[in-house]
């Protein structure tokens, strides 16, 4: 799961809202003491979700699927392409308006973005700019996360390639989401319920 699908599963909670953002740039246990408890939740809720994608039945098959160089870096591309099928699902799955979601996500993370990592603040800044949230459907949006991550990571080929993956197994790659992310909204919702009453 990718930005997008962690915000929704964090649900309306702010503290796990910015959680869910933190969680790809906090490592370790100790690292959660120096955040706020909430924000340590969404943290902590952020690496149940990979958890549970990665362990999915249907994302193991498909990526089973994938052949070199695509399955080294397939669970990082599929990552963003579940945000699509997200975006392009988002009459069943969607909290929101996702335009109202979008000026929340944007609002809340101007709000906090003193204390945020530098690499985050940037990343903010960029998705306000680019209305990211808005546009996880438009092929084009994908290219331009893709050729973002190969600059990021140094690995120009597969992962700026990443949008070939979907037009090469859009059928798969959307049903494997359609059977994990109802799973990940049923156990999200325990975790939160029981995360609230401890």
């Amino acid at each position: 799961m990718n930005h997008l699908a962690h915000i929704v599963l964090a649900g309306t909670d702010e503290g796990l809202r910015l959680g869910a953002f933190l969680g790809d740039h906090v490592k370790g246990q100790s690292a959660l003491a120096d955040w706020p408890d909430a924000w340590a939740a969404g943290i902590r809720l952020h690496r149940r979700i990979d958890v549970l994608s990665d362990a999915h039945p249907a994302v193991i098959a498909l990526r089973k699927r994938l052949d070199p160089p695509w399955r080294r870096y397939g669970g990082v591309i599929l990552d963003v392409l579940f945000d699509h099928m997200l975006s392009r699902h988002w009459a069943d799955f969607g909290p929101q308006r996702l335009d109202r979601l979008a000026d929340a996500i944007d609002a809340l993370l101007a709000r906090h973005r003193h204390c945020l990592p530098p690499r985050l603040a940037l990343f903010s800044r960029w998705a306000a700019a680019q209305r990211l949230w808005l546009r996880y459907g438009e092929r084009a949006m994908l290219e331009e996360i893709f050729q973002r991550m190969a600059q990021r990571h140094g690995h120009p080929w597969p992962l700026a390639e990443g949008r070939r993956l979907l037009d090469e197994l859009d059928g798969e790659i959307e049903s494997a989401f359609l059977g994990l992310f109802p799973d990940l909204l049923a156990e999200t919702a325990d975790w939160r319920d029981a995360a609230q009453s401890s």
